[in-house]
């Protein structure tokens, strides 16, 4: 098989810390001698330029335990997502967040809170979860990061998620576009970019998970895309501050009953009109039980949530007061809730899209800046294809023609895509290029703190991962992971080691959290934790 030259150079900057870049097949000898026991295994999809990285954090973990470890890529993002949400993987996976809004509680909430949708290792506690509810009920944001830092100490000591490093924003664009900007999430934001020559913006993506109904998506291929067909009541600017987009008003006094007042005169792409009902329709459905939405957890602060059996919001914690005017009653206060309604899974939908929604997820009908261009526009695995949204009244007008997302699976070939010119924005940058991309792309890249989270989860479903054995195994593969030197020697400044489970960039973040000495390198402690673990079950 051939290597490119940049390849090669990843290689040998891994060789040089002991962390041999590898194929995926089990070591059997190095580090810590004869290898002997089930192989600890990462899997990643393989089209997202993980490799170099997965096999480093494999090769760490295995010369400092002298076991075995390795990668285990799945062909497509896709694939992988879908064995994640089928359970299906046996094994420890990559995982991680890119905000949704800029809070620490996103972080928490939606990826360790007992049976959330986003929660794919179904960590549960009770210690964690009465912790989380007190600080979405707090008066006040230091009250409520003051307990989202003591929640975090309890995932320090279960480590459901390994941290590894946060994530920078970095992307680049072609000389065909002006006016890029990427936004607080590490996105860039798509209406405001320009094209002298005229046609559509093209830009990096990748093939949706599920179909494009806003409370079935719960990762970023999917997320893009519906971030501009539809519009909520908030959004957030490129900075992260909350605007009204929607919303007229948002009151309580009481942080639990809200009353919502909607603008007048505002319709979907297909001229219905956006009613209280649109939303309180759209929320209901998917929060149904039986309807199994990704995003369903969003809605469970609302009364009359249930996730035992299909209970109506409507009547509930929702109620219409007139055409433009709902409230929505929370089982307990909230201060930040209405953040919450920036989120995707709290978009409105047409009354039409009820008639056929299987139909209406290929071919979603949106209010936002951008419209899909037509029956047919989501070409799978292929392209999808977006046009401005006369309808829209909002501050997020369209500056282009259009937005066509192709759906690359190998980072490389978008990378050169870009440029060549045949790409004209990308958020992402394969591993091959971090030697050369800034001066490649010299006047036209980015490369900033962004909102973004990796880390691994290891199930405590997994054998050898339940109870006393599993923590002391968890806590043991987190010390034996040198992240100092895999940032520096692979991503060459595009990241930064984890010092917590949420991101810098976020208000009232804090570095000094008690038990995140588990993230540091210390190959003694790491084996003296393994052998501990060894005695309760051998690997």
């Amino acid at each position: 098989m051939k290597i490119s030259r940049q390849t090669a150079a990843i290689a040998a900057a891994a060789v040089g810390l002991g962390l041999v870049v590898t194929g995926c097949g089990p070591a059997t000898k190095g580090g810590g001698g004869d290898k002997t026991g089930p192989t600890f295994q990462i899997a990643y999809n393989a089209d997202g330029g993980h490799r170099a990285w997965v096999d480093a954090v494999a090769n760490s973990i295995s010369n400092t335990l002298g076991i075995n470890a390795s990668g285990a890529p799945d062909e497509t993002f896709t694939a992988f997502r879908t064995a994640i949400t089928d359970r299906t993987i046996k094994s420890a996976f990559r995982s991680g967040w890119q905000a949704d809004y800029p809070r620490m509680s996103n972080f928490m909430l939606p990826l360790y809170y007992t049976g959330a949708g986003s929660n794919d290792g179904d960590y549960s506690s009770a210690e964690f979860d009465s912790l989380m509810d007190q600080a979405n009920a707090a008066a006040t944001d230091d009250e409520a990061n003051a307990l989202i830092r003591q929640a975090q100490e309890v995932l320090f000591k279960d480590l459901p998620a390994i941290p590894l490093w946060y994530q920078n924003t970095v992307g680049g664009w072609s000389t065909k576009v002006s006016n890029v900007e990427f936004n607080w999430k590490s996105v860039p934001v798509f209406e405001g970019i320009t094209k002298a020559e005229g046609g559509a913006i093209t830009a990096w993506g990748g093939e949706p998970q599920n179909p494009l109904i806003p409370t079935m998506t719960n990762e970023v291929n999917g997320g893009n895309i519906l971030d501009i067909l539809f519009a909520q009541l908030v959004y957030f600017d490129a900075n992260g501050e909350v605007r009204n987009e929607l919303a007229e008003s948002i009151e309580t006094e009481d942080s639990q009953l809200f009353t919502i007042k909607i603008k007048p005169n505002q319709v979907f792409a297909n001229g219905e009109p956006i009613n209280a009902a649109a939303f309180v329709d759209a929320w209901n459905y998917g929060a149904l039980a039986s309807n199994e939405h990704l995003s369903a957890s969003f809605f469970e602060p609302i009364e009359g949530f249930s996730w035992e059996e299909d209970s109506d919001l409507k009547g509930k914690g929702l109620n219409i007061i007139d055409d433009l005017t709902f409230t929505i009653k929370l089982v307990a206060p909230q201060a930040d809730f209405p953040l919450f309604l920036g989120y995707s899974a709290f978009a409105p939908l047409p009354a039409s899209a009820f008639a056929d929604i299987e139909a209406f997820g290929q071919n979603p009908i949106g209010n936002g800046p951008y419209k899909m261009a037509g029956p047919g526009a989501w070409e799978h695995d292929r392209q999808a294809t977006l046009v401005p949204n006369e309808n829209y009244k909002g501050d997020r007008q369209a500056k282009n023609e259009g937005i066509t997302f192709k759906f690359y699976t190998d980072l490389n070939a978008a990378y050169t895509d870009l440029q060549a010119n045949n790409l004209d924005v990308m958020h992402a940058m394969p591993e091959t290029a971090f030697s050369t991309w800034e001066t490649d792309l010299a006047g036209r890249m980015v490369n900033e703190p962004s909102a973004i989270f990796q880390s691994f989860t290891i199930s405590q479903n997994l054998d050898h991962f339940k109870g006393e054995e599993g923590k002391l195994r968890r806590a043991a593969i987190s010390m034996a992971i040198d992240r100092e030197a895999i940032t520096e020697k692979i991503f060459q400044g595009t990241r930064s080691p984890a010092q917590d489970f949420t991101s810098p960039v976020l208000p009232g973040w804090s570095g000094d959290i008690a038990g995140a000495d588990v993230l540091q390198y210390n190959p003694e402690k790491a084996k003296q934790l393994w052998e501990e673990a060894n005695k309760i079950s051998q690997w």
